[in-house]
């Protein structure tokens, strides 16, 4: 089972950056394949032909970086749905990070809604 990464988006961000330059790919690498649980809002996103929904999620309003990743839209059809600015649950494994985003291998998601009527 692998490690649950205990950092928030902005903070891998921040940890890449403080190195020179030609270390930010190698302290970026040291994410891929770790596990993530991380409370996102949703910013946009797109229906693929696949059937796909690619998702577009932001972690603080005035970074422009940004979580994305793909999910099936049989798996979720509320996305269809659902408004920009509502908070989710996702959880995910890192599969790169650039300079502008974190792609994650989605695994699950929990919204906000569906945990509070849950309640």
């Amino acid at each position: 089972m692998s490690e649950v990464e205990t950092l928030a988006p902005g903070e891998i961000f921040a940890t890449i950056q403080a190195q020179p330059p030609l270390m930010r790919q190698q302290a970026a690498n040291a994410h891929l394949g770790r596990e993530v649980h991380w409370v996102l809002t949703f910013e946009n996103g797109s229906e693929e032909p696949s059937g796909q929904a690619w998702l577009i999620f932001r972690f603080d309003p005035h970074n422009m970086r940004m979580v994305e990743g793909r999910v099936s839209l049989s798996d979720y059809p509320s996305l269809r749905s659902m408004q920009s600015g509502e908070t989710v649950l996702v959880h995910g494994r890192v599969q790169k990070v650039d300079a502008l985003a974190i792609k994650l291998e989605i695994r699950d998601l929990v919204f906000a809604k569906a945990a509070e009527a849950a309640r």
